[in-house]
């Protein structure tokens, strides 16, 4: 199983996002969070499930930026179930080679997120047999 979350702390980003998920059958039922913290209590309480997670994760929020979620899931011990989608209105490109640093980050995508982006979401190597049709 593949639990679909979003981390931003725009609605309107939120918003967009859900519709575009569901859309392109990503999931059926996106949860988000506004703050990164919540988020990381949230994956906690989750990770006696072993469920494998895809985060849509915004860099630029106050108190806990996306860098410092990134940088308690590296030390987690169960991040290979961590698929991490940086969606970023930064195009700075400093942005995106420090997300490379980072072994659970799949993707690098600037907002707004559109149609061929969740295309290619799907296609990622260590989460594309979960949208594989039967």
């Amino acid at each position: 199983m593949l639990e679909v979350i979003i981390v931003d702390d725009d609605k309107i980003v939120v918003f967009i996002q859900q519709k575009m998920i569901t859309n392109h059958d990503i999931a059926s039922n996106p949860i988000s969070f506004s703050k990164a913290d919540v988020a990381l209590d949230y994956l906690n309480e989750q990770r006696k499930e072993k469920k494998n997670f895809l985060i849509f994760l915004d860099i630029n929020m106050p108190n806990m930026n996306g860098w410092d979620f990134l940088n308690y899931l590296e030390n987690h011990e169960e991040k290979s179930n961590y698929h991490v989608v940086m969606v970023t209105s930064s195009i700075n490109s400093k942005d995106k080679k420090e997300a490379e640093k980072y072994s659970m980050v799949r993707a690098f995508i600037e907002k707004p997120i559109a149609s061929s982006d969740c295309e290619k979401i799907k296609e990622i190597p260590e989460i594309s047999h979960f949208f594989e049709r039967v």
